[in-house]
């Protein structure tokens, strides 16, 4: 069972997205904003973190970045356009929103092994 981070301070999409994860059998930590996420993170510590880019306490760019560093597949998340071309650096994967609930399982499927 892996470990997912999700990043989103839109409580709604939060939820929709952690119960996808879930229901793909693996375990999901679900926070609001960037320094809950860094606070989560250390080597091993999640296989995959999807952020979105604005946050209540600063950038998710942050927490992307952070977990590039330390090892752990990152996607970035946004309906900014610019925000994701600006990011764009080959070592953190792209989510332009709105996405479906389909394109969003298929960037679970694509990142994480099965449990």
């Amino acid at each position: 069972m892996a470990r997912v981070l999700i990043v989103e301070d839109d409580e709604l999409v939060r939820r929709v997205l952690c119960g996808i994860v879930r229901a793909a059998g693996h375990r999901c930590h679900c926070v609001r904003t960037k320094a809950e996420a860094i606070q989560l993170l250390a080597p091993g510590s999640h296989a995959l973190v999807i952020a979105d880019v604005m946050l209540p306490d600063g950038r998710g760019h942050a927490v992307v970045e952070r977990a590039v560093e330390l090892g752990i597949h990152a996607i970035l998340m946004s309906g900014h356009p610019d925000a994701i071309e600006s990011f764009a650096n080959g070592n953190a994967g792209c989510l332009a929103k709105p996405f479906g609930l389909d394109e969003f399982e298929k960037v679970l499927r694509d990142n994480v092994h099965p449990p």
